[in-house]
């Protein structure tokens, strides 16, 4: 029933073209049949191009003020994700409401999905508190990390060039070498051994090392999607659970992961409290990803001080508080 009416209304929008084509026609058939007189045949032709030349004209103003309420919509708050969807199903975040949002999800989400660079505010923020919380609420967490792969030195010097070449004057950026990049990846993968092995019955892990570089790293929670780009300074975007985005984002990063080089984790080696630089070379070896000639004592060193440090790499970097809004 739905059907029909539907193509009844269409039927009914469109009744002047099909009356142009409907004359257009007989006109047509009878001229071939020789029924109509030649003069008569040819008078009949400005009607019908007059009738189709309304047609036309009444379809442009029909488009155009289309385009004017779309312009209209498009200069208010919502408007142009109105026109787009219904409801509010993306947000836009500066400052400390990336962080506040981040926090909110570290007090209670179950799943962490993180893609993104070295996964340094990872390890020294999201990791260590998601396992207190679960350890207080005695629950589990799942975390699927994927981030570079450090061994592939090429993609870990573009990754720094990018970031080098966006930063501006006296930008933190500017001081990253290909070595430090290299140690941030290995001091995160080393911290989520370390916190698989000393709460094997809290936490599920999975690592997967990417040979591609992106300037957006996205962290998805059981409640939100959140993608950011070099910090706290620069916009992000909130994409809500109960988003139509949200679960095919969910797919896409998850299938992104699975295409990556997954670490046998469960093969890993064991970790003392703190790791050592033996330790830490052993483990990297175990895992497939061993240490070259390029790191030298003091860089395992601080590849295993920096993987259970808790210092925010973002602290004081963060600016004043600011409402999420809408993306428009």
């Amino acid at each position: 029933m739905t059907s029909v009416k539907m193509r009844l209304r269409g039927a009914l929008t469109n009744i002047d073209l099909g009356i142009v084509l409907l004359v257009g026609a007989v006109v047509s058939v009878l001229d071939l049949l020789e029924v109509l007189p030649e003069q008569n045949a040819d008078e009949l032709i400005l009607p019908v191009l007059a009738l189709l030349a309304f047609v036309w004209i009444r379809d442009r103003n029909r488009q155009a003020r289309v385009a004017d309420q779309i312009a209209a919509l498009s200069r208010t708050a919502d408007g142009m994700w109105r026109v787009l969807s219904t409801g509010d199903s993306v947000k836009s975040l500066n400052g400390a409401a990336i962080t506040r949002l981040l926090a909110e999800a570290r007090a209670g989400s179950d799943m962490w999905l993180f893609k993104g660079g070295t996964g340094t505010y990872i390890r020294a923020v999201t990791l260590p508190e998601c396992i207190e919380r679960a350890k207080r609420t005695r629950s589990r967490m799942r975390f699927l990390l994927e981030l570079l792969d450090p061994t592939n030195k090429e993609l870990c010097k573009a990754y720094t060039r990018l970031h080098q070449n966006l930063a501006g004057d006296g930008g933190e950026e500017k001081k990253w070498t290909v070595l430090g990049t290299r140690k941030d990846v290995y001091s995160t993968i080393l911290a989520a051994c370390w916190f698989r092995q000393h709460n094997s019955h809290l936490l599920d892990l999975k690592i997967g090392l990417s040979g591609t570089i992106s300037l957006f790293r996205c962290d998805l929670t059981s409640h939100n999607l959140v993608i950011t780009q070099r910090g706290p300074e620069f916009p992000g975007l909130a994409i809500p659970r109960d988003s139509p985005h949200y679960n095919p984002w969910y797919v896409e990063l998850e299938n992104s992961l699975d295409q990556t080089r997954v670490l046998e984790i469960g093969k890993a080696s064991p970790l003392s409290s703190p790791p050592t630089a033996e330790e830490a070379r052993r483990l990297f070896e175990v895992l497939g990803i061993p240490l070259t000639d390029d790191f030298k004592d003091s860089d395992v060193k601080d590849i295993c001080n920096a993987a259970l440090s808790r210092t925010d790499p973002y602290q004081g970097r963060v600016p004043g508080p600011a409402p999420a809004a809408s993306v428009n």
